[in-house]
């Protein structure tokens, strides 16, 4: 049998074609395995994948050790993956941006010397009770973080403490009935904060500080005095529809 023939038989060498779609976006090696049934990911994925999307697959849980292999990987998607669990093994270190959306985790690692280099974090839509305070310690780099549609009644008040070059927060749809005074301290690039769809009932004398807000939203929230439009700079409230 020719070389060439019993090569194209062996099983697994276009694997990652089979399974996934394989493009190049720029100069950067996109993979999409989005809802392939996949319950543990490909063993064999390019080396020089950037983008990775790995969402609507049942995987349950997700370790980091199981892409440590891809050295250049740089934006990960696992949305509405049923993840109940995130384990941090080893180091991503170009990885920038995280989203782990509609999924089913209770708790959050420590992500810092796992992802050095996170500019991004969206893990919308779980189901989040609590935040350790140390949770972002090691992400200087974040620049959004998205928290919505969890189940947070409260937040610590130096959660974002770690993460001074912060642009865009969203806490909203939660539980949240109050906002710790002092938790946009120090965050001089944050110009879009999310709070809408919570119980909050009043926001604390002093809460923005000196923080330059292009937009609040606050709109469903029973704080009768969170709505219409205020002459605070250029931040603006958007009132309930």
């Amino acid at each position: 049998m020719p070389l060439l023939l019993l090569l194209l038989l062996l099983p697994g060498l276009s694997y990652p074609q089979e399974v996934c779609e394989v493009s190049q976006v720029s100069i950067l090696m996109e993979v999409n395995c989005d809802n392939r049934g996949l319950k543990v990911l490909p063993s064999d994925l390019p080396g020089d994948t950037a983008i990775l999307h790995l969402s609507a697959n049942p995987l349950g849980a997700f370790s980091t050790a199981s892409v440590q292999s891809l050295t250049r990987l740089a934006r990960l998607y696992l949305r509405q993956s049923q993840l109940t669990r995130l384990q941090l093994e080893g180091t991503l270190p170009r990885l920038e941006k995280l989203v782990m959306s509609h999924n089913k985790l209770k708790s959050l690692p420590l992500l810092g010397q796992a992802l050095p280099a996170l500019t991004v974090l969206d893990v919308s839509f779980n189901e989040l009770t609590s935040l350790s305070p140390s949770v972002l310690s090691g992400l200087g780099g974040l620049h959004e973080l998205y928290l919505r549609g969890n189940k947070l009644k409260t937040v610590p008040p130096g959660l974002l403490r770690p993460v001074p070059q912060l642009e865009k927060l969203s806490l909203a749809d939660n539980k949240l009935n109050e906002l710790p005074l002092g938790l946009l301290d120090g965050l001089g690039n944050l110009d879009t904060l999310y709070l809408q769809g919570n119980w909050l009932r009043s926001i604390p004398k002093g809460f923005f500080g000196n923080v330059s807000l292009i937009f609040t939203f606050l709109h469903n929230n029973p704080c009768t005095s969170c709505t219409g439009r205020q002459g605070i700079g250029a931040r603006t409230w958007l009132p309930r529809p």
